[in-house]
């Protein structure tokens, strides 16, 4: 896959890392939230362990589409 040189190209990448980077995280957030408040935890265990799952997420598939970028 090469790199769009045109600009529209180009924002099209930019709208497609932000999805990379907003959907694990809010997926695996919101979950933990819900299993938070459903467990009656006083501390947000499984929220930090949500956003932790995201950033772990976000970071393979950043990884896979760079090398795809980079072919």
């Amino acid at each position: 896959m090469e790199m769009p040189k045109n600009k529209w190209g180009l924002a099209g990448i930019a709208l497609e890392l932000g999805y990379i980077i907003a959907l694990p995280l809010l997926g695996f957030a919101l979950a933990g939230k819900w299993l938070d408040q459903r467990l009656h935890h006083s501390i947000p265990w499984f929220t930090l362990l949500g956003i932790v799952l995201a950033i772990a997420a976000t970071t393979a598939w950043l990884t896979k589409k760079i090398k795809e970028y980079l072919k």
